[in-house]
């Protein structure tokens, strides 16, 4: 009787185990990673076509330019158009993705600046050139 009771605590323990195993599994996968989920998202906003090119910088360091021709709900597809080449990437593999080209916010800001300056030189000029004491 002991040998019986023995074997069936031993199987529903084993049995528990290996169900609380495969639900950690489930709810592991269902996470998802805020990082790729911000990935996602910036594919999502440059769409797809020869129009949606991006930089992309993976979590390798490696930096790859092309645009966006296809994506799917773990990955995208980059195609470079310079070789005709294509490459699926993860979300999760990508660290960063840009728009490619464009300017800086500093090369903006400087020709701002310059803007102005010019536009207040030629104010200056047209407004004083017959005056001599301006």
């Amino acid at each position: 009787m002991l040998k019986k009771l023995f074997s069936i605590s031993l199987a529903l323990l084993l049995f528990h185990a290996g169900n609380s195993l495969f639900i950690h599994d489930i709810v592991r996968a269902s996470q998802t990673d805020p990082a790729a989920e911000k990935v996602k998202a910036a594919v999502a906003k440059r769409g797809t076509g020869p129009k949606a090119k991006v930089t992309v910088k993976l979590k390798d360091k490696t930096k790859l330019k092309g645009y966006i021709s296809n994506t799917t709900g773990d990955s995208f597809t980059l195609s470079d158009s310079k070789t005709g080449q294509f490459r699926t990437l993860a979300y999760s593999d990508v660290f960063e993705v840009k728009k490619q080209g464009g300017m800086s916010l500093a090369a903006k800001i400087g020709i701002g600046v310059g803007a102005g300056l010019g536009a207040l030189a030629l104010t200056y000029a047209i407004a004083c050139h017959d005056d001599p004491f301006c």
